[in-house]
């Protein structure tokens, strides 16, 4: 039988029923059957052994029915055996008492015997199906939690390098904050990888990285915990705050990128920067991670390593502050152009004019462009401002043709960043401005940098060819500085050479810069440009770029950067001074360079 060998407990004060219902239990075939007269021994008989089914009387002394049911319950709770009530007594408010009880069903006294058995194999039957949808409940229970926990693992794992990721990092974080344990973090940038996925796509990167997490872990001490917070971005965590130990930790960490990374067949350069923060006290996870990141040393600068001061954060809060103040600044007023001269060296005429940017901030007086410039490119406010500075040079051009200070050779030179010459309709756009002004195009010309030429080759080839077509003349920047290549100066579409500040300081005193001068020169010369020299200080300075063949200068030793009025005063009185005297001396008061160092000829 299908229920023989399940436990059966017959509970009943009369000895008599119980040896009926055993002797009945035992003719069906359950050879588990037992029985008790005595209520106060049910618990401990289903504490030895649970039964499968209790044949329960209502009615005992010491303990009624009612108390046997509440005891097993508040020993077993959920699993207390299920109960049929034995009883005589079958009135409405007996049965709801029961039922609220959770009993499974009743067998009236005096016993029908087939009935007895037929109600107890329902009642196995369905705790049958009731245990066997509780295990498949347990098991998918289990099996849910597991599942749970493994896609937790998974939302806190890198699916690249396998490493804890920016939430389980966070996470680690907020536990060390929460035990106020010491902390010190590595946040470590590894740069060159954009150009990992140009050359060799993203499966080599993604390979790349798994390869490099395997390196860094390896220098790492045991309490150490390295995870991944972006796509090129790593943190450290460690559970020390001495400055010292973190960056010892961080140069053991630096020389991974002493040598190119071997990646099958590939050798592959990367450069690695790693900001350090560190505290005894509970802490803000995600600021300290922040003073991390402000500790990260400049790109391509000389520091691979640096920790965190309140310094670097005034200087972070001070660039926030000029990238929002930028927008809007020609708007309000706050822009204006400087003119500084070039001069031709053969006879000491005015050929032109470099435009230069200033910005004379409402609160933090004037600031270099050095500092705002590069801002403005991040944030793409350079290209409203780069379509500004083109007009007012336009009309500053419009306004000196008017008075007749501009001859056929005097031209307005105009720098153009990389985000504006990316643009593709920079050209047309240029040349509808240009003919709107209603200026001859001998008088306009532009400066592009290498890096600003390199950055888009193809697109900068086609816009710098469209503007030769109407004889824009375009200018190479700091020649020299960038990433030089013969192969854009045979290509390109431009006119002039500019030689770097770099190479004039030293001319009097280093042969190898006056070599170099030279051979700017030469090579400016074997393809066709003219050469202008910039940074001029001193009259040896000029004297040698002329006996050189460089054919203009530009530099303090002739004029500072000047406002628009003063610029066309000087204009005025060095062709005065020229009709004079005929002397190629400067016609400006000179003065050190330092004393304009805010306000620089870039």
């Amino acid at each position: 039988m299908k229920f023989a060998r399940q436990h059966l407990l017959v509970v009943d004060d009369n000895p008599v029923n119980v040896e009926l219902l055993l002797d009945v239990l035992d003719d069906h075939g359950f050879d588990n059957a037992h029985g008790l007269s005595d209520s106060r021994r049910v618990l401990e008989h289903c504490r030895a052994q649970r039964p499968d089914l209790i044949l329960l009387d209502i009615r005992m002394p010491h303990l009624d029915g009612y108390a046997v049911m509440e005891a097993l319950v508040a020993a077993f709770g959920d699993a207390a055996p299920p109960v049929i009530v034995l009883t005589a007594q079958i009135d409405d408010e007996t049965r709801r008492r029961a039922q609220r009880m959770g009993v499974r069903d009743f067998i009236t006294k005096p016993f029908k015997y087939d009935d007895v058995i037929q109600r107890i194999l329902n009642a196995l039957e369905l705790e049958h199906r009731y245990q066997l949808r509780t295990r498949q409940a347990h098991s998918f229970e289990d099996l849910a939690e597991k599942r749970w926990q493994d896609l937790d693992q998974l939302s806190r794992t890198d699916t690249i390098t396998q490493l804890p990721n920016r939430r389980a990092m966070t996470q680690a974080l907020q536990s060390a904050s929460d035990a106020c344990a010491p902390t010190g973090l590595l946040f470590i940038a590894i740069d060159q990888l954009d150009e990992v996925v140009r050359f060799h796509g993203y499966a080599t990167a993604d390979k790349l990285m798994f390869h490099v997490s395997r390196q860094l872990n390896e220098r790492l001490d045991d309490a150490a915990t390295l995870g991944m917070w972006g796509g090129s971005e790593l943190l450290v965590m460690l559970p020390e705050a001495r400055l010292e130990k973190l960056i010892n930790q961080a140069f053991r960490l630096v020389e991974c990128f002493d040598q190119d990374q071997t990646l099958g067949d590939l050798l592959l350069p990367l450069n690695v920067r790693i900001g350090i923060s560190s505290t005894n006290e509970p802490f803000d996870p995600e600021r300290l991670v922040h003073m991390a990141a402000l500790a990260l040393p400049q790109q391509n600068g000389p520091l691979r390593v640096q920790s965190y001061n309140e310094e670097l954060e005034t200087l972070q809060r001070q660039r926030l502050h000029l990238q929002q103040s930028i927008r809007g600044a020609t708007e309000r007023g706050e822009m204006c152009l400087a003119f500084q001269p070039k001069i031709s060296l053969a006879d000491g005429q005015v050929l032109g004019a470099e435009a230069l940017l200033r910005w004379d901030h409402p609160t933090l007086g004037r600031v270099s462009p050095a500092e705002f410039i590069p801002l403005a490119e991040a944030s793409g406010d350079i290209l409203a401002i780069g379509e500004w500075v083109i007009e007012q040079a336009l009309a500053h051009i419009v306004d000196w043709r008017e008075k007749g200070l501009l001859d056929d050779r005097f031209h307005i030179a105009v720098n153009v960043a990389a985000r504006q010459l990316a643009k593709r309709d920079f050209a047309e756009r240029l040349l509808e401005t240009i003919k709107a002004r209603g200026v001859p195009p001998r008088f306009f010309s532009l400066e592009v940098t290498e890096s600003g030429l390199l950055s888009d080759i193809q697109n900068a080839r086609a816009q710098l060819a469209r503007l030769a077509e109407f004889n824009i003349a375009v200018a190479i920047d700091d020649f020299g500085t960038g990433q030089s290549s013969l192969a854009y100066i045979k290509t390109l579409p431009f006119s002039t050479l500019k030689i770097d500040r770099a190479f004039v300081m030293d001319l009097e005193d280093m042969e190898v810069d006056r070599h170099l001068a030279l051979a700017i020169t030469r090579l400016a010369h074997g393809v066709g440009c003219d050469v202008v020299a910039e940074g001029i200080e001193t009259k040896a300075q000029a004297d040698y770029l002329r006996s050189i063949g460089c054919e203009a200068a530009q530099g303090y030793y002739y004029a500072r950067p000047l406002p628009a009025e003063e610029f066309q005063t000087w204009c005025e009185q060095h062709s005065a001074r020229l009709s004079s005297t005929n002397v190629l001396e400067p016609s400006w008061p000179t003065t050190s360079s330092t004393a304009y160092a805010n306000g620089s000829t870039n």
